[in-house]
């Protein structure tokens, strides 16, 4: 953080070099927001309240009369590389005497983006896709900074970073940063440390070079806008930047009283990004949005693209992962819903079925409450986990933690009231299995001398709910065998469909073993017991695997209640 004195100076050079700032503007610096910008008197005005020359904006066109090279020729994959290197030498080369530098004075040392945190404090991160991100990222700038200063056939200080990196997969790029910043008190602007705080400062700062360049074709490039980044962030500020008579102009259209702060608006950001790029995260960000991912084989992954899932290419982010997008404002993309169905879709289906669609639902449940119970826990720092971390560090982990907890439990809030609602609209395409066990009265009771079943719920106390729905689905394809009718109709489709399996199916020997020991622990015990039940028709062991299958088509067991459903085979709309 710069001193009181370096602002003043900073201020004040832009000012005796073109800047206009509006008199009823204030920067003081705070704890807890660094630099900040203070209304001190009330505005409303669609005129700029700060205005910067050209010749104070940090561009392309400064690093590259610096290095004599062009920029499009050196940065490989980034844009700005170059404009970044600048930055780290005029920063901390000391025979640096740049125009610039009472603002290079003011940038500070200590920056507070993940990638400047502790070793200690990072290893809190763990398991989340933040951590992931942070490695991933690293390696992706450590490779751009090597190559250009390859290009620019500059000898780099710490050369071991990329080295240790391209001969192993299991190089820790993190240990390796923070112990390179431990050893050092100050950076060398050929050091990777040096390009990495470059690294972090623009992204943290730089605004679109559309802004200035509306020829510009790269959308990704951009520069520094002094002063102006001086301006913290807020959701929804009605801002502009314009460039008038070769000067950037900063316009809001908000009304400010007396001590407001003047915020700017970076744009749209969720809470990984602010805290990635910036430093800080906002709670109750309704930008905010967390990350589903799946590994799969690849041959899934293409089939299921062209299903009419909604999923499109920007869901494949490797051959063998699919990623979907958890927002605040979409706590559940059909997309993601309509890929589960797919994923639990059987070979005799041709298309997403209700069963497989709830089904899948389930799976996806399965895997919310297991990033929920993982926040859960990670967010409970011991007093061991604190012992050497920056407190202010410790709380944006626990905000991080809190907002990604926040996203998963609306996600999965929303997928149980869906499910819910999709339960009760299609209640006419099913039959619970709980409503079968009170209407077959005679089935009922059978169980209570088989399986010392008393009422329904036992049987999922007692484990034996699988063995009971084989039982009933032998006992209705035999329906027509018993000397008495049932007193409640069987749904034609469970009978149908168990005699279209029947007819289709080819038995191997492992189908029998696999059933052999459930077998011979039933019958023919039950048929000996209670033949009234368990005697009519064929109860032999085929019928049972029989049964098996037409469970698959037909029976989807909802994981939050246990209860079994028989569906109707019908095509569920996506």
């Amino acid at each position: 953080m710069p001193s009181e004195d370096q602002l003043q100076k900073f201020i004040e050079f832009c000012r005796k070099n073109g800047a206009n700032l509006d008199e009823r503007i204030s920067f003081k610096i705070t704890r807890s927001a660094g630099v900040t910008a203070v209304a001190t008197s009330a505005i409303h005005t669609q005129d700029p309240l700060i205005s910067v020359p050209e010749k104070l904006l940090i561009t392309r066109e400064l690093a590259e009369k610096e290095f004599g090279v062009n920029s499009a020729t050196v940065s490989s994959g980034n844009s700005n590389a170059l404009l970044q290197l600048y930055i780290a030498k005029m920063k901390f080369e000391p025979s640096a005497k740049p125009f610039h530098k009472p603002y290079f004075d003011i940038l500070p040392d200590t920056l507070n983006q993940p990638y400047f945190w502790s070793l200690k404090e990072l290893e809190l991160l763990k398991g989340t896709d933040l951590y992931l991100l942070l490695k991933e990222n690293l390696r992706r700038i450590i490779r751009e900074w090597w190559k250009l200063l390859h290009k620019l056939q500059i000898d780099a200080v710490d050369k071991e970073i990329y080295e240790g990196l391209e001969s192993s997969e299991d190089f820790d790029v993190l240990r390796y940063v923070c112990d390179y910043r431990e050893k050092h008190q100050s950076f060398s602007w050929k050091s990777f440390a040096g390009y990495l705080w470059a690294t972090g400062i623009f992204t943290s700062r730089a605004f679109p070079r559309l802004v200035i360049d509306k020829a510009c074709s790269d959308l990704n490039e951009a520069f520094l806008y002094p002063v102006v980044d001086l301006l913290n962030h807020k959701n929804d500020t009605q801002v502009k930047w314009t460039f008038e008579h070769e000067k950037v102009c900063f316009i809001t259209s908000e009304t400010l009283k007396e001590g407001d702060e003047v915020f700017n608006n970076y744009g749209d950001k969720s809470n990984e990004d602010l805290l990635l790029c910036y430093g800080f995260l906002q709670e109750s960000n309704r930008y905010d949005r967390t990350r589903l991912t799946l590994r799969l084989d690849s041959e899934t992954i293409e089939q299921a693209l062209a299903s009419n899932l909604g999923m499109t290419k920007e869901n494949v982010i490797a051959d063998d992962c699919a990623q979907f997008l958890i927002t605040a404002q979409d706590p559940l993309p059909n997309a993601v819903a309509n890929f589960f169905g797919y994923l639990c879709k059987l070979k005799s289906e041709a298309e997403v079925s209700l069963r497989s669609f709830l089904e899948g639902q389930d799976e996806l449940s399965s895997i919310l409450v297991q990033k929920l119970d993982f926040f859960k826990v990670r967010s409970k720092f011991s007093p061991a986990d604190r012992e050497g971390c920056n407190p202010d560090v410790i709380q944006m982990i626990k905000k991080y933690m809190s907002s990604e907890r926040k996203l998963i439990q609306g996600s999965l809030e929303y997928l149980q009231k869906r499910q819910k609602d999709i339960l009760k609209s299609n209640s006419a395409l099913m039959v619970s299995f709980k409503s079968i066990f009170k209407m077959d009265r005679k089935f009922a009771d059978s169980l209570l001398l088989s399986f010392g079943v008393v009422k329904y719920e036992d049987l999922v106390a007692k484990n034996r709910l699988r063995e009971s729905l084989l039982l009933w689905i032998v006992r209705a394809a035999n329906k027509d065998s018993y000397p008495q009718k049932f007193q409640y109709t069987v749904p034609e489709f469970i009978f149908d469909t168990f005699q279209e399996v029947s007819g289709s199916i080819v038995i191997e020997k492992n189908d029998v073993a696999e059933f052999m020991e459930f077998y011979k622990n039933l019958f023919p015990g039950l048929t000996e017991k209670i033949p009234e039940v368990f005697g009519p028709g064929n109860w032999g062991i085929r019928q049972f695997i029989v049964a098996d299958t037409v469970m698959d088509r037909v029976v989807y067991t909802r994981k939050l209640t246990h209860e079994p459903y028989f569906i109707v085979r019908v095509p569920f709309k996506l």
